[in-house]
């Protein structure tokens, strides 16, 4: 039996994710308060269940819990009234006892792995993947996530939810969405797949998802349906949950899903882009409604070509749509697909075009690959004020994550979103604000000869920005504290991520020259920024979890004029 006695506050709520591991006659998890049990959980299914609790006493809470008897996958409590500022506390098991980790621990709980990143947004514990619902409101931004609360392995789907004032610095707040049905006792997969946040003009914020119903095939006969969700007074779960549209348009598969919502004010009507699959071939779906309940199909606002079906793309996933400065760009993920010639999986797309009276026209330019890396998907934009924001997921289902680990998945860092003089689509880093830098160093008088070596504290992430002129070769060494390597390369205008014995594809892009160069470096997660962002590589690194050296050799005839590192706190440093 575990014990906790906790100062506690009236209002106070608690929610337990709980399935029984074996028979037990005694409560398998109690509170009590003043030496009388209040609530009690005395039975419970062999497969996870919800339970929630709210406290209305000031008294001490004790609380006690028959480990040998029932596993707890997920366990915090919070105060309504001070969500917004603190988040939830988790309580966690140790050898002896239950302990808590409020705001105040984070940066302990998140510096206990040595892959757990320092200033990419991770889970408390357990499986993240596809970012959802962004959005700001007042001067808060909130981050939801798909997310599994029993498992590091991807699972029914539920939304997490983190809130920050700066997209760096978050406060965990608790599950939002769960499944329709408890799929685990189904032996089903499902759940509340990834959607968006939309503000009507009355501030009211609903969110847009999409339900895939018990299902027992990962590749085949599910069924998807769009909801749309109102939530409670503190945005900490959801408050109400409506049906809008479940009818397949001809030719579409079992592949329909992510919605990304918004409001058209010179048409007076809602416009729904989603990710599917028309006779086999991956497309963006586009529906109409005046009051955004019930939809219509519009038209196939963008379909593959024959090429992506034939390399297996099975559909397109997390379509997003904006505007920036007149121009509309369509952003694309393609699940399944292998590109022939370099191995890389799932791509990341944009379309740039023209977007009038409802129809999408494509400029006549090749499909952009977003990111070389690959490891930067189910890509979801937000506009705040007149820029566009976005975050990625750091993931590509093809590298495998240490089972010992507590959690698994992370968010790229914050990116802002731009067309660059050529009209491509450019993704700048959003820089972590100025608490969070330690230290930083221009070292450009130091480069020599083509030739420049850095020490970094290792237990620091860090970033270097090159500028210059001339440069026609340039390799940057990430040397790890036991000979692991990472390796930046710019070479014959080939600007190429790569790591031996762990790249399943070849990493890189065309860039007729350098001017500008920016890596990040966290716990093993890179990502690199060319040319003001109108290139960009992200790849997650499992062998290399500290950097305690940078190499740069470059040409001897470049001009450097900076090269800045700057190494970094934790984001969850108080």
């Amino acid at each position: 039996m575990k014990k906790l006695t906790l100062p506690v506050t009236s209002g106070m709520r608690f929610d337990i994710w709980l399935k029984r591991s074996r028979e037990n006659n005694s409560p398998l998890l109690q509170f009590s308060a003043g030496g009388e049990i209040i609530y009690a959980i005395k039975k419970a299914a062999d497969y996870h269940q919800y339970f929630t609790y709210t406290h209305y006493s000031d008294q001490p809470l004790t609380i006690e819990w028959e480990e040998n008897a029932a596993d707890i996958s997920l366990f915090y409590y919070w105060l309504p009234k001070t969500l917004a500022q603190e988040g939830v506390t988790f309580l966690i098991s140790d050898t002896h006892t239950l302990y808590p980790v409020g705001r105040s621990k984070m940066v302990d709980w998140y510096s206990k792995e040595s892959l757990r990143p320092a200033l990419h947004f991770s889970p408390f514990i357990n499986w993240m993947n596809d970012p959802n619902g962004l959005c700001k409101i007042d001067e808060t931004y909130h981050l939801f996530y798909q997310y599994h609360p029993h498992s590091t392995e991807w699972g029914p789907m539920h939304w997490g939810h983190a809130a920050s004032e700066d997209l760096y610095h978050w406060r965990h707040y608790p599950v939002f969405l769960q499944p329709e049905q408890n799929l685990e006792a189904l032996g089903a997969t499902g759940g509340a797949f990834s959607g968006t946040a939309f503000q009507e003009n009355d501030g009211k914020i609903r969110f847009w998802f999409t339900e895939r119903l018990p299902a027992y095939d990962l590749y085949k006969g599910y069924r998807e349906v769009q909801k749309c969700a109102t939530s409670g007074p503190w945005l900490d779960k959801v408050e109400s949950v409506k049906q809008v549209l479940s009818e397949l348009p001809a030719g579409v598969g079992c592949d329909f899903r992510d919605p990304k919502v918004w409001f058209d004010g010179e048409r007076n009507h809602y416009f729904m882009l989603l990710g599917a699959s028309v006779d086999g071939d991956p497309a963006a779906l586009l529906f109409t409604s005046a009051e955004s309940d019930e939809w219509t199909f519009d038209h196939v606002l963008w379909r593959a070509d024959r090429h992506f079906r034939e390399h297996g793309g099975r559909c397109v996933e997390c379509p997003d749509f904006f505007s920036i400065n007149g121009k509309w760009v369509l952003i694309i993920g393609i699940v399944g697909y292998t590109e022939p010639q370099t191995g890389r999986h799932n791509l990341l797309y944009a379309q740039t075009g023209d977007f009038n009276s409802g129809r999408f026209t494509p400029d006549d330019k090749p499909l952009q690959t977003l990111d070389f890396g690959t490891d930067f998907y189910a890509l979801q934009t937000f506009r705040d004020g007149q820029q566009i924001l976005g975050f990625a997921w750091l993931y590509n289902w093809a590298s495998k994550k240490s089972a010992a680990s507590v959690y698994n998945g992370e968010m790229s860092l914050p990116r802002r979103f731009m067309l660059n003089n050529h009209g491509a689509l450019c993704m700048q880093p959003l820089l972590p604000p100025e608490e969070c830098v330690r230290q930083q160093t221009d070292h450009h008088q130091a480069c020599q000869n083509g030739l420049l070596r850095l020490s970094v504290d290792t237990q620091q992430s860090f970033s270097l920005k090159l500028t210059g002129k001339d440069i026609s070769r340039l390799l940057l060494i990430l040397n790890g504290e036991t000979g692991e390597q990472a390796e930046l390369c710019y070479a014959e205008n080939w600007l190429t991520l790569r790591a031996e014995g762990h790249d399943e594809g070849q990493y890189g892009a065309y860039v007729e020259k350098i001017e500008t160069l920016e890596l990040f470096f966290d716990a093993g997660i890179v990502e690199v920024f060319a040319n003001e962002g109108s290139h960009c590589g992200t790849r997650r690194y499992y062998h290399l979890s500290r950097c305690n050296e940078l190499t740069l050799k470059y040409n001897s005839s470049a001009r450097i004029a900076t090269a800045r590192l700057t190494q970094y706190r934790s984001i969850w440093e108080q």
